[in-house]
């Protein structure tokens, strides 16, 4: 570490001044006792700090490249040792010779940019503290691939120049003490010799100006929260110890936990902070842990070693490669959890992708998409390479990233939290009211319903499209899924060509557009028997130009987008807007048979009677078999509603948004929803349909039937109007069930009915009994 350029010398007695006053405090014995939540990762590190050659030989078949690979570099570490301390070498001399080689880690790529399998995995490996995602952690590496690639295949024509590291680094760079007042700045003003983080990839760069605390203590913002600081001392430097460094390192070591801290204190998610801290005196090397205790900082001593022995080389390189695995897998992770807001789908607040986990992937996927996602997009693909050599690509050369607005729209504050005038949630749950009649039946209304929407845009990077796809279907083959996907854009019945607004971001900069994409638009509605309401659910699918090259190159297929029929037109936006959202405010009847009829549309391209093309929701008829399926559409969205944790990995969810909206459509809002010719309507003989719930279930809060009201001028609180129109259902026999198509009503159930019609009637006290 340079000296500070202020004139006022800062000695010891200032800086154990300065570190009592912010609270850095150094515990050098070894308790653990003291290591709280730490303990896991740091007795790792004392168990690979106690290891000799001899035991690490016997862990190995002797024919595994790993241990050749740590024998080699540990035998190499201690002669450049040896020949530094021999020289009598410089400080940069023992960096240049000794420091560099153990970080190699560190400066290298994680993932092989050939075959995209993991260069590496380390002996020793790091676990989240949380039960839950170590698991999860666990089964990802299971499924990794080593690579196997030669020297000389990794040095070919596939190195991609423009690819941005995992992790960066800063050498001899000034650092921007934030919090600390501007005179002990400038007595502070040392450089460090190196301070390592996460590499500023173009998707970060992205995302980050979204954040309210600093990410960087360095001008230039290549090292994203900084988690480790190396400090070096000649080996024949008078003034050298390890004391020295400690406090020199003291408050750089502070300033990058401080942004840790910050970050999770600005988001409220949960993150382990720590900052590694490395001293070296010559051969000598000591390791350092920082982790915050309240407002204080408390540093550990960890590990001492020589490189100038087989045992000290060894143990270091080990250590290195724990922490480089720990940084890549767990502290990356949670830094992007954080910053994406650490909920299921974080696209709304448009951040990182992390690659966190998804079950369904195989192998290496999820760290072949961290790859591609730090790798700007080639503007087309070039059609003379084989499947093979696109494996290999990353794709696009624009780092620019289409961000689509949300196609399915609620935005009325009126229609999201109008009162409920009708009381038509009054029987919203059995815990309302502790009537008999109640714990078996309900009374619903089909104007109320849940929204939900699902949106992909279609990742134009091949790396990403082949973890989307493998997530959709997973228990096809990617190419098979791809051919799939691609004979459903291919359909007319099923897909559409359309502008969407889009807004494009370049580091911090964005830019509106318009974007022409293939879109399948897909639609179904049903009763749920849990809740005992209307759910409604709208998948939308979106792929560009260069996202229909790479489904083809993956398919190995030849495809072309149908351009639209107005071209890139600002008006054919809206008129797809209010296509997608004509179905919002059906209500009634309509509602109730969209949902008791599990109505699967899909939204097509017409001619109106004037002979001009328009959007209309039409039956979901495919017109081959083997594209996507309905069920499969359904699959989709039940997997990636309902399970995102499992089935989006964070990599993934700048693609993906996901929207639910709870809400009363108004009265008489119906009339200016979507045409009755879009769908078939079930012939409703009275105002109201009576269902039962035919699956067996334990769960005791499932009422057994509701009796939904399509009648929009029916009040709640009018119980006898209620009874007078369960019984005309009755009598009418609009009895529906759930599962079964033949399902009948038996004594018992007829029984009930009966029973539950003369207590809305006030015919029976509301406390009878009912079983």
């Amino acid at each position: 570490m340079n000296p500070p350029e202020d004139s006022s010398k800062v000695t010891t007695e200032d800086y154990i001044g300065f570190m009592k006053e912010y609270g850095i405090e150094f515990e050098g014995r070894i308790l653990p006792e003291k290591w709280g939540e730490y303990t896991a990762m740091f007795e790792d590190i004392r168990r690979i700090g106690e290891l000799g050659p001899k035991e690490f030989i016997e862990m190995f078949h002797p024919d595994d490249k790993y241990l050749d690979e740590k024998r080699i570099k540990a035998s190499e570490l201690v002669n450049e040792a040896w020949n530094c301390l021999k020289n009598m070498d410089s400080e940069y001399g023992w960096r240049k010779e000794v420091e560099f080689t153990a970080f190699e880690r560190f400066d290298s790529e994680v993932v092989c940019h050939v075959c995209l399998y993991r260069r590496w995995k380390p002996k020793f490996e790091a676990k989240p503290i949380d039960r839950v995602e170590a698991e999860r952690l666990q089964k990802r590496r299971g499924r990794r691939h080593l690579c196997t690639c030669t020297l000389l295949q990794r040095a070919g024509p596939n190195v991609d120049s423009q690819y941005s590291r995992m992790f960066a680094r800063e050498i001899d760079k000034h650092m921007d003490h934030e919090d600390l007042p501007e005179h002990l700045k400038k007595r502070l003003r040392r450089r460090p010799d190196r301070v390592i983080g996460l590499g500023a990839t173009h998707t970060l760069r992205h995302y980050l100006p979204n954040l309210r605390t600093k990410y960087c203590p360095f001008r230039s913002a290549n090292v994203i929260y900084p988690f480790i600081v190396i400090e070096a001392k000649t080996a024949e430097s008078k003034d050298a110890s390890f004391g020295s460094i400690l406090r020199q390192t003291a408050f750089v070591t502070r300033t990058c936990l401080r942004l840790q801290q910050n970050l999770q204190e600005d988001t409220g998610i949960p993150h382990q902070c720590i900052v590694w801290s490395f001293a070296i005196i010559g051969e000598e090397w000591r390791l350092y842990a920082a982790v915050p205790d309240g407002s204080k900082v408390q540093i550990f001593d960890i590990w001492h070693g020589s490189v100038l022995f087989p045992e000290g080389s060894l143990q270091l390189l080990l250590i290195i490669d724990y922490l480089c695995d720990w940084a890549s897998d767990i502290y990356r992770m949670s830094i992007i959890k954080c910053i994406t807001g650490g909920g299921p789908n974080t696209l709304n607040s448009r951040l990182s992708p992390s690659g966190t986990d998804i079950s369904s992937l195989a192998g290496d996927s999820e760290l072949i998409a961290l790859r591609a996602m730090s790798l700007p997009s080639r503007s087309s693909l070039a059609p003379e390479l084989s499947n093979g050599d696109m494996d290999g690509l990353a794709s696009s050369s624009s780092s620019e990233f289409p961000e689509v607005e949300l196609l399915v729209q609620v935005n009325s504050s009126a229609l999201l939290n109008r009162p409920d005038t009708y009381s038509w949630q009054r029987w919203a749950t059995a815990e309302q009211n502790q009537w008999p009649w109640v714990q078996k039946a309900t009374i619903r209304h089909s104007s109320r319903v849940e929204l939900r929407s699902l949106q992909v845009t279609m990742p134009e990077e091949i790396h990403l499209l082949r973890a989307c796809l493998e997530s959709w279907f997973p228990g096809l083959s990617v190419k098979d899924a791809a051919k799939k996907v691609l004979i459903s854009l291919q359909d007319d019945n099923l897909a559409v060509t359309t502008s969407v607004n889009a807004t494009y971001w370049q580091n911090d900069q964005s830019k509106e557009s318009i974007l022409e994409v293939r879109a399948l638009v897909y639609f179904r509605s049903r009763l749920s028997s849990e809740e005992w309401h209307i759910k409604r659910q709208v998948l939308s699918i979106l792929c560009s130009e260069k996202a229909i090259e790479a489904i083809s190159h993956i398919a190995n297929l030849s495809f072309s987008i149908r351009r639209s029929f107005n071209g890139r037109d600002r008006s054919q936006c809206e008129q797809f807007l209010r296509a997608i959202n004509s179905l919002n405010l059906v209500g009634g009847t309509r509602s109730a048979s969209l949902a008791l009829g599990k109505s699967q549309l899909s939204l097509q391209v017409v001619t109106d009677s004037a002979g001009s093309p328009i959007f209309e929701w039409s039956k979901f008829t495919p017109q081959r078999d083997d594209g996507v399926t309905g069920d499969e559409f359904c699959g989709i969205l039940s997997r990636t509603l309902n399970e995102p944790q499992k089935y989006v990995p964070d990599l993934l969810t700048p693609y993906v948004k996901n929207k639910s909206f709870m809400y009363t459509i108004p009265i008489d809002s119906d009339c200016r929803g979507s045409p009755v010719t879009a769908f078939e309507l079930l012939p409703f003989r009275t105002k109201g349909i009576l269902v039962k719930n035919s699956k067996t279930t334990s769960v005791k809060s499932i009422r057994n039937f509701c009796f939904l009201i399509t009648d929009e001028n029916v009040q709640f609180d009018d119980e006898a109007r209620l009874g007078q129109l369960l019984e005309e259902t009755y009598k009418a026999g609009e009895l529906f069930a759930m599962v079964k198509a033949n399902e009948t009503y038996d004594q018992a159930d007829r029984t009930f009915i009966r029973k539950w019609i003369r207590i809305l009637k006030g015919q029976l006290p509301q406390d009878t009994l009912v079983e």
